[in-house]
């Protein structure tokens, strides 16, 4: 796993150094500087272009991964594997913008009442979904280099540090809100450009494909993998995205409340994220070889680290949110709905602690059971959402979301239990698991220090993180993370 590694932690590293600059400019910069509905109207902007881009590509993004390693070769151009890329996605995004146009009226219809906002920006969402399915392409590709660390840089700290300096333009009323809007997805096209121009940098390229190798991986074969599972990523990002877009037909407010929700929740999920941003590709490469005594061990380490890492950030946020809202001073409606936050946490808690478990199933030969369950699982939550939000409004959408992690994650877990015989949870998963919940209710039932919110966020803050590595130190429930610590203590005194 030296790869993975290496590429991982420096993902992790920009990723929350990302999220750091998201959190400032989520919490502190944009909810005083728009208004809840022009920041909920760039929020469902780019949460609608992203789950459309899912399907402009028919699956690009998982064909590179799966069957890159055939054709990857430097001195050959990699075979000419760019121009089926290129020719596959133009007609994908032709089909896709045809399909826009067409049901234009209709998608609209749902939100001209209580999102108006939206329907009037709606002719930016074509263009923006080329640019966001050219990215994730052009990202997919170079994580198959293994080169994912500049795409990393450009969208998580980038592309932040950009929408925090149009959003100070805007509300200095440098520029006016369609400018505002024209620069956002600016921004996202400056990413794209920049990724191109990397690629071109650091890789030979050809766009005549290999004939001899289209034989024997033909295209035929490479699209039927890349729609079922165009169709599987498509139903794994709108289970993460649905309660969005039904809560936007209620009000753009609401998105804007749920989303910052979300956000603070991601950060438990940032390792699985930088995690799967190599291990996919280290994954599709093993399946290829039938090594799967290495797969077997990616997916238990997987596990044993991310549920130690991501259980103390779910105490973390459970217990300090409250204070940065404060300290943020976000709007009345935030703080009334701040248990949003701890519902989605439940979500990304299941979902981090389950590992890598979706590569395992979509790079094995058993990736059309795993579609059939992501897309069951997306039917349930869709009900769920259409059935709950009308009743508890932003409540009945987290707890869809919650739910349908819970599902969806359970399935995976037993799926590949069932076909590989992995078992990567021990007794110390329970044990960590315990030692999460105990933490958590200690850092609810401790009172407030004082009224002053950052003395509560350092101290109730400082008192739950090392009660958790306390009791994960002496009930040695990962001494080797430990011994890693002190090495690289050691090393950095000499």
């Amino acid at each position: 796993m030296g790869v993975i590694k290496r590429q991982g932690i420096k993902n992790t590293i920009i990723t929350y150094i990302g999220i750091l600059i998201g959190a400032i400019n989520i919490i502190f910069i944009q909810p005083k500087l728009l208004s809840p509905e022009e920041l909920g109207l760039t929020r469902l902007l780019y949460d609608f272009a992203y789950i459309i881009g899912l399907a402009v590509p028919l699956g690009l993004p998982n064909i590179i991964v799966k069957f890159f390693p055939f054709f990857k070769n430097k001195e050959a151009k990699h075979n000419g594997f760019a121009g089926f890329i290129i020719l596959i996605f133009f007609i994908g995004f032709i089909i896709s913008a045809l399909g826009l146009l067409i049901f234009k009226p209709d998608i609209t219809a749902h939100y001209k009442d209580k999102a108006n906002l939206f329907v009037h920006y709606f002719e930016f969402i074509i263009p923006f979904t080329f640019i966001v399915s050219a990215i994730t392409i052009t990202t997919a590709y170079c994580q198959a280099l293994f080169k994912s660390t500049i795409p990393s840089f450009l969208n998580d700290i980038c592309l932040r540090l950009g929408t925090i300096v149009i959003t100070i333009l805007y509300f200095n009323k440098i520029i006016t809100l369609d400018y505002y809007v024209y620069m956002f997805i600016g921004l996202y096209l400056i990413e794209l450009l920049v990724i191109i121009v990397y690629i071109l940098f650091v890789d030979t390229i050809s766009i005549w494909p290999n004939k001899t190798i289209l034989k024997e991986h033909s295209i035929k074969k490479m699209l039927k993998f890349g729609l079922l599972l165009c169709l599987a990523s498509f139903a794994s990002i709108a289970l993460r995205k649905i309660d969005v877009l039904f809560l936007g037909t209620n009000s753009l407010e609401l998105v804007a409340v749920y989303t910052t929700a979300i956000f603070i929740a991601s950060f438990i999920e940032v390792p699985l994220g930088a995690l799967e941003r190599i291990s996919h590709t280290k994954i599709a490469d093993n399946f290829a070889k039938d090594n799967y005594n290495e797969i077997e061990k990616i997916y238990s380490d997987s596990i044993k680290y991310l549920l130690l890492i991501g259980g103390l950030l779910f105490i973390g946020i459970n217990t300090c949110t409250q204070y940065i809202y404060e300290i943020g001073k976000l709007p009345a409606i935030y703080l009334q709905c701040i248990n949003i936050v701890y519902i989605v946490s439940i979500a990304a808690l299941i979902n981090i602690s389950t590992g890598i478990n979706s590569a395992i199933i979509f790079y094995s030969k058993y990736y059309v059971l795993g579609t059939i369950i992501l897309v069951v699982t997306l039917l349930i939550t869709i009900a769920l959402n259409v059935i709950l939000i009308p009743k508890y409004g932003i409540y009945g959408a987290a707890i869809a979301s919650a739910s349908g992690s819970l599902i969806y994650n359970f399935s995976k877990f037993s799926f590949i239990y069932y076909k590989f015989k992995f078992q990567p949870y021990t007794y110390k998963s329970l044990l960590i698991t315990v030692v999460i919940l105990l933490c958590t209710l200690l850092g609810y039932f401790i009172p407030n220090i004082n009224s002053n919110p950052y003395l509560n966020l350092i101290l109730k803050g400082g008192i739950v993180t090392i009660s958790y590595i306390t009791l994960i130190y002496y009930l040695k429930l990962s001494p080797e993370l430990f011994d890693i610590i002190k090495t690289k203590l050691k090393l950095s005194k000499n």
